[in-house]
């Protein structure tokens, strides 16, 4: 739904439902379109789908907590997926420290509970009115999140996050569809590189840039060899570019495409992403994203979910993984239709496996493919150790 023009839409991003209940009552008689969100996954989803003109932060949401450390991490990814977002962090238990801390990482002000609602609605007139002045408004909504709530996908994020701020070359690789061009976009956006990425597919290129800046080099294992010398030479030089190498096939099969003067600099970062199916815990929280962006990008009515809907997306083996997930939650919108959408190979039979069935191949195989050492497997998988020998006690592997 479109909100009435000029009102200013306020993203409030609080776990207690009392504070965002008297935020709204205050906020909306002031003349501001207000929506909430009570945690971190639901407040990026609504930045990625609506026309968001200011969030108010607050900083903790898992029930004790003090530190402030989900609202910091939170802002960062706010701050990646709209740069001239401005956020006003909301601070209670937290303190005026953490505040600070904040605001160096990007915040635009600080306000502490309980507030004082005139100083609270100047502080917002004030802030859109700087932003009408200094910036550029976004145009459109982004989407450009990237959901992670599964062990194998938080600790490929978190590394990725590590390594983001420095300029080294990392190689990206995963199934076709599990998001590695989005992960190169945040690696990107946290790198402090204010020039846009160069998004380049190595299948079919017939030169080298003459920028460097960061190349996000899509399917490097179909680099042509006269290339793959060419950017040898050009990471040997001076000042390189930083190349972000995306791949579809495994490290040790792209080691033999590659030369090693080649393969060395890009595989010495490796981040693997898991087929959506090793990962059922993020399906939920996607569904509900794409749901929510595509209910607002149609102008409809976002459709809801019950748990058999979502068992049936869980038993899905899902092929072409977030890409497949992402066009079954747009056709459930425009259809308004939340029954599981067919699969490409037609209805389930009866003797298709079931999703622990599918993960226990999954893993069966990886340790073969390795020899069955455990760590390889692993990083395969894109797991860490511990997650895959929880996985092989639960089958019995």
């Amino acid at each position: 739904m479109t909100e009435p023009a000029g009102q200013p839409t306020i993203l409030f991003v609080d776990d207690d439902t009392d504070i965002q209940s008297a935020a709204r009552l205050l906020l909306t008689r002031r003349g501001f379109r207000v929506l909430a969100a009570h945690d971190a996954a639901e407040a990026l989803t609504r930045v990625a789908a609506d026309r968001i003109d200011l969030v108010l932060l607050d900083l903790n949401y898992a029930p004790g907590a003090t530190t402030g450390a989900e609202g910091l991490a939170l802002l960062r990814d706010l701050h990646a997926l709209r740069p001239t977002l401005p956020v006003i962090v909301v601070t209670g238990h937290s303190g005026v420290a953490i505040a600070v801390a904040a605001m160096r990482e990007g915040a635009t002000d600080f306000v502490m509970k309980p507030w004082h609602n005139e100083r609270l609605v100047a502080l917002l007139h004030d802030t859109l009115d700087r932003r009408r002045h200094e910036a550029r408004p976004d145009t459109e909504a982004a989407e450009p999140v990237l959901i992670a709530v599964s062990d194998p996908m938080r600790a490929a994020v978190a590394l990725a996050d590590r390594i983001a701020p420095t300029r080294a070359h990392m190689l990206l690789s995963g199934p076709p569809g599990s998001g590695k061009t989005m992960l190169a976009r945040r690696i990107h956006a946290r790198s402090g590189d204010a020039a846009p990425p160069m998004i380049l597919d190595a299948e079919g290129l017939s030169a080298l840039p003459a920028e460097r800046g960061t190349w996000v080099l899509r399917a490097i294992e179909s680099l042509a060899p006269p290339l793959q010398r060419l950017l040898a030479d050009r990471l040997d030089a001076a000042a390189p570019p930083r190349v972000l190498a995306l791949s579809s096939v495994g490290a040790d099969d792209l080691a033999t495409r590659l030369p090693p003067r080649l393969w060395l600099p890009l595989g010495a970062v490796r981040v693997t992403l898991p087929p959506l199916a090793a990962r059922p815990d993020d399906i939920p929280a996607l569904a509900a994203h794409f749901l929510h962006y595509f209910a607002a990008r149609h102008g409809l009515a976002a459709p809801a979910l019950d748990q058999p809907a979502l068992d049936a997306l869980c038993l899905r083996p899902w092929p072409q993984n977030v890409r497949e997930l992402r066009a079954a939650m747009e056709r459930m919108v425009i259809l308004g239709d939340t029954t599981a959408p067919p699969s490409p190979d037609g209805d389930r039979a009866p003797d298709t496996p079931t999703l622990a069935q599918s993960e226990r191949t999954l893993i069966e195989a990886a340790l073969r493919r390795h020899g069955f050492n455990v760590s390889h497997a692993a990083r395969d998988l894109g797991l860490t150790r511990p997650a895959l020998y929880r996985r092989m006690a639960r089958y019995g592997l």
